[in-house]
């Protein structure tokens, strides 16, 4: 069930909402600290044009992001965002993870809880 959160998350359905936020929660669960755990998502252009401009953004203590994504996706191309959580401190741990588009902006909540050794 998470990954079809995940994927209807990230389809584009139209051009019509061009300023649009969407916005989504991906919670990594419980983790010991000094664990990591990643969670993959996936943009993909449904658009009959390419998306310009793509670029994102990630704050939180322990939250980082790796990706393939260009600047521009061509339609019917998808390119992939991996999100990882490192416990680095006993606790909740919240964070923000944004992408930026010519078509839309999409906003994901992110969470995860770090058990103590």
């Amino acid at each position: 069930m998470k990954c079809l959160k995940t994927l209807v998350f990230f389809v584009l359905l139209s051009p019509l909402a061009v300023s649009a936020q969407v916005e989504s929660r991906m919670d990594f669960g419980m983790l010991m600290v000094g664990a990591e755990r990643s969670k993959d998502m996936l943009l993909t252009n449904y658009n009959a044009t390419a998306l310009r401009d793509i670029s994102h953004t990630i704050s939180g203590g322990g939250f980082t992001v790796a990706s393939d994504c260009p600047e521009q996706l061509r339609s019917e191309l998808s390119c992939r965002y991996r999100l990882t959580l490192t416990c680095h401190r006993e606790g909740y741990q919240e964070g923000m993870f944004e992408i930026f588009t010519s078509d839309k902006n999409y906003r994901v909540h992110l969470s995860g809880y770090c058990n103590p050794l």
